[in-house]
């Protein structure tokens, strides 16, 4: 029984949208109850998260669109929580019996009072009568929401009935929240969340399925970064994104915003809540509105005058609005439910506000905070103000914390007295926009910057933003534009400025010369230690690499570190050297850069830096083979990168996705990557290549080398790898390969031979592992096995010492595929046993399953004696036929729908070995077509 079954319709069209998978699960536990066994279920997840409309929605099925099935039903609540059987009496009202007199020797319900022991036995015992007399009719479904706000009496009725009924029809449903757990006797929790009763998660929803409910509910399109904005504010809540969705415009969500207002929900539970709490609690709670995350429990006590904080929380928490969060750092009054601290902000009248940010700013330590207070409590203009605040963002933007020089430098814009003051200050708070990789923001003041009045600084920064925008030709032509209309002997920072941006410019463009061009005429042109300095420091090498020169390269990182400071511009500089470090096959240096430029929460780094060395950093572990940590790294940079709206590394981090969950045979997910790592024509480089990868990897793990090589092909001439120019990415030998596999061995051998004669300052120990393998490759469909069983041992043994467990795969596989056919058949069994090994620990399914199909082709490891579970054999076997190693594998591969190319391909066979085969297969077991071939294995599945 499926959810899609149920009411005539596809999963698509159902109203639980992201809760799908939890309704097929109630729907499978109760397909096994309707077998004769007692089920117990709880929905479990906070208020808000969609319990109640999973409960309404299957019991709704119940009701209308099963046979035979009875439903009682309940609701807990706090009010009627103080009276005994409150919740009972509901159950039986409910029940097709309508009310509890009807039953024999059963109770009348009593006046509410407290109950003996004795009287919720007798209780119980009517209930578990009544029970087992209407599933004797068909199966009977139970269903309490909110079964923590039940009343004690009904509650320990429902768990003693539970406990004691079993082979019965009868399915118990309960929503529970685990906040309200203390609302809950001991006894019937300890049973509630015990193994005996099923639980069921509501998970928070997922940005995806945001933008998914988004589209069917309201038929509004929302933007990634719309998406994951809700997702951040509700804590992917269904309840209050629905209540968002529904009460916001549509324009609101085609852009960045800033903050949600709260829904009217939230509004008048917190208007009634603050209606009737104490003027103590008044003031905690708005000065908590007013300090945000700098609300610790002194700052709060000091900004809203109330000395006896704590009772005022433990009066708050009462009334579900207040809270506090402890941890090993620091205590905090917090919020529970989102959009409550907006609603109590909002509710106080401006002269409030002011008076309490400015006591803010006495309050809270840290110098940004105390500004951002200040500029709340000034809403006229303000010169002074405006002078500190542009001074804090020049010592911000010093070590690299660019959010920060960024709010600060648009809170002295709006608090300029003059218009260019202004102007130059919205400008660059822009540009500090782009460093922080909040492209999503600044591409909100495009509009702005372009109707400013033309300058270098205005080019610039317009040019900054193209480039992380992966607008290649628009970078080109502002910073031209930019560095045209500059004075570098009249202001040589700002002239700098715009060569460091050429220097990023060029690093996405992978132009070495670009590169390191444009890097020394920004540290000309600066001091060490300033911004365009250390940045145009940090990719210097990549510069030097990018044209071959690696020792210099590698010396100029020494040099880098040598000047970069413990903040976060040392981010920049780990960035770089991972970089290198990883093209290197220092790997293991690359990981520990990483690792550590990722984190921007202490230290104020750049979201684009960051996204940039986990995008890396998630490549890094695919080498390494902790692919499901390369997994984690993905999902979690794809929400920071989605929110950024920063296309210039999407490829890069797709890339890696899109090639993991192809080896892993996740197809859906693989073509999902593959589309979010696509690029237009035109755009950078350093897009262009990996969005290629992704696609050739994806063909690749399918066996559909001509699909791989269309892919490919362009780069010969988009990366290509010469004397002067080094390619920073690894496709050669997968290109090399393709041509092989489509039996274009003149093209491989041309291109592989120049390839092997470009100069190399260094030989790098994968990149000739990659080189020889190819090489054996190419031997060997040249009729060479000898030749090439020495080329891909010299590519192993390039690996000896390296831990490369998924390039060493890679190179098996292809050893004992080659191997294979070449009639070597023990040498190539061998080999691909190290291959599936290793796929086999990579948790790499397609090459795993291709193994097995290669090992099958040998014939050594099948033997001489049928296999049962063999299905060519079992298809074949009423014939007494005994079938060849590599005739199983063909009929294996067609029967499943192959066509003659593709079990070529994967056999690395000819195509006219294929039909050679089938001929002969078609003899032995008496039939004459694929078609005949399929179904004599669909008999016998």
């Amino acid at each position: 029984m499926t959810a899609a079954s149920l009411h005539g319709e596809t999963a698509e069209d159902l109203p639980l949208v992201g809760r799908l998978r939890v309704y097929e699960e109630l729907l499978e536990i109760f397909r096994t109850v309707r077998k004769g066994k007692v089920g117990a279920v709880v929905l479990s997840g906070p208020s808000g998260s969609g319990k109640t409309a999973v409960l309404e929605y299957f019991l709704e099925h119940c009701r209308t669109g099963a046979r035979g099935v009875r439903v009682l039903s309940a609701m807990g609540d706090e009010w009627e929580a103080q009276f005994p059987l409150a919740g009972y009496s509901q159950l039986m009202l409910t029940s097709p019996l309508r009310s509890a007199k009807d039953y024999d020797g059963g109770p009348s319900l009593p006046a509410f009072a407290a109950l003996t022991p004795a009287q919720v036995v007798n209780y119980a015992s009517t209930l578990s009568t009544h029970l087992e007399g209407l599933q004797s009719h068909g199966s009977v479904v139970v269903a309490v929401d909110d079964v923590h706000k039940l009343d004690v009496e009904s509650l320990r009725i429902l768990t003693f009935v539970m406990r004691r009924l079993h082979g019965k029809r009868i399915l118990f449903l309960l929503t529970f929240n685990p906040d309200d757990a203390f609302r809950v006797p001991t006894g019937a929790l300890d049973f509630l969340t015990g193994h005996q009763v099923a639980t069921i998660p509501l998970d928070p929803l997922t940005p995806r399925q945001v933008q998914d409910l988004a589209r069917r509910m309201l038929g509004v399109d929302l933007s990634a970064t719309a998406a994951h904005g809700l997702v951040r504010h509700t804590g992917g809540l269904a309840q209050p994104i629905v209540e968002l969705l529904h009460e916001l415009p549509a324009e609101t969500w085609q852009s960045w915003f800033p903050s949600l207002p709260p829904t009217s929900r939230v509004r008048a539970r917190v208007q009634s809540a603050l209606a009737a709490a104490s003027p103590d609690l008044v003031a905690v709670a708005e000065a908590a509105s007013v300090l945000g995350n700098a609300a610790g429990m002194a700052e709060v006590s000091r900004v809203s005058g109330v000395g006896a904080v704590m009772d005022a929380l433990d009066e708050g928490h009462r009334a579900g609005l207040l809270g506090l969060a402890v941890d090993q750092a620091r205590s905090a009054v917090v919020f529970p439910e989102p959009g409550t601290a907006e609603a109590i902000y909002e509710r106080m009248v401006p002269s409030r506000r002011i008076a309490l940010h400015r006591v803010a700013a006495e309050a809270v330590q840290a110098e940004g905070e105390r500004l951002g207070h200040r500029v709340a409590a000034t809403p006229g203009a303000d010169e002074p103000l405006a002078e500190e605040l542009e001074e804090f963002a020049r010592r911000q933007a010093r070590v690299g914390a660019w959010q920060d020089a960024s709010t600060a430098l648009f809170s002295a814009s709006r608090l300029s007295l003059d218009i260019r003051s202004r102007n130059d200050r919205l400008l660059r708070a822009v540009d500090a926009l782009v460093g922080s990789g909040n492209i999503a923001q600044a591409q909100m003041w495009t509009a702005a910057v372009d109707a400013l009045p033309p300058s270098p600084l205005r080019s610039s920064v317009l040019g900054y933003l193209s480039t992380a925008s992966g607008q290649n030709d628009s970078a080109q032509t502002q910073l031209e534009m930019a560095w045209r209309t500059s004075n570098p002997q009249h202001d040589p920072s700002a002239a700098a400025q715009v060569a460091q941006r050429f220097v990023l410019h060029g690093v996405a463009s992978w132009d070495g010369p670009m590169i390191t061009t444009w890097a020394e005429r920004a540290m000309e042109l600066t001091q060490p230690g300033s911004p365009a300095h250390i940045e145009s420091e940090a990719i210097y090498g990549l510069g030097l690499y990018a044209q071959g020169r690696v020792s210099e390269a590698e010396a100029s990182y020494h040099r880098a570190f040598e000047h970069a400071a413990e903040n976060a511009q040392k981010q920049r500089v780990q960035m770089g050297a991972g970089w290198l470090a990883l093209r290197l096959d220092n790997v293991e240096t690359a990981l520990v850069n990483f690792e550590s430029a990722a984190p921007t929460e202490y230290r104020g780094g750049s979201m684009r830096i960051s996204l940039w060395a986990e995008a890396w950093l998630a490549r890094t572990h695919l080498v390494l083979g902790n692919w499901d940590a390369a997994a984690a790294t993905v999902a979690r940079a794809s929400v920071r990168l989605e929110t950024s709206r920063m296309p210039l590394i999407r490829p890069l981090l797709y890339w890696t996705a899109a090639e993991l969950w192809s080896m892993r045979g996740d197809w859906e997910r693989a073509r999902y990557y593959v589309s979010q790592a696509a690029v237009q024509p035109g755009t950078y480089r350093a897009m262009q290549v990996p969005a290629s990868l992704a696609r050739a990897r994806f063909h690749e793990a399918r066996a559909d080398y001509e699909g791989a090589l269309a892919v490919l092909q362009p780069l010969t001439e988009l990366d290509p790898w010469t004397e002067h120019r080094v390619s920073f990415w690894p496709w050669q030998d997968t290109y090399v390969n393709a041509l092989v596999m489509t039996d274009q061995l003149d093209a491989a051998d041309s291109f592989l031979t120049a390839f092997e004669r470009v100069p190399r300052e260094r030989e790098i120990p994968s990149d000739m592992a990659r080189i020889a393998w190819a090489r054996g490759r190419l031997v060997a469909a040249q009729g060479d096995p000898d030749t090439a069983r020495e080329h891909f041992e010299a590519a192993l043994g390039h690996l000896r010492g390296l831990n490369r467990p998924y390039l060493r795969a890679r190179v098996s596989f292809a050893f004992g595929q080659s191997m294979r056919r070449a009639g070597k058949r023990r040498l190539a069994s061998t080999v691909l046993r190290a291959a599936r090994d290793l796929y086999d620990s990579l948790g790499a399914a397609t090459y795993v399953e291709r193994c097995d199909r290669e090992l099958k082709a040998t014939g050594l490891d099948v033997g001489n004696v049928p296999d049962p579970a063999d299905p060519v054999l079992t298809a074949v076997s009423n014939h007494h036929l005994q079938l060849t190693a590599q005739e199983r594998a063909v009929a294996e591969l067609v029967a499943g729908g192959a066509t003659n190319k593709e079990a070529a391909r994967a056999l690395f066979l000819a195509e006219k070995t294929v039909q050679y085969h089938l001929t002969r297969l078609y003899r032995k077991m008496g039939i004459r077509s694929r078609s005949e071939l399929a179904a004599a294995f669909r008999a016998k599945d």
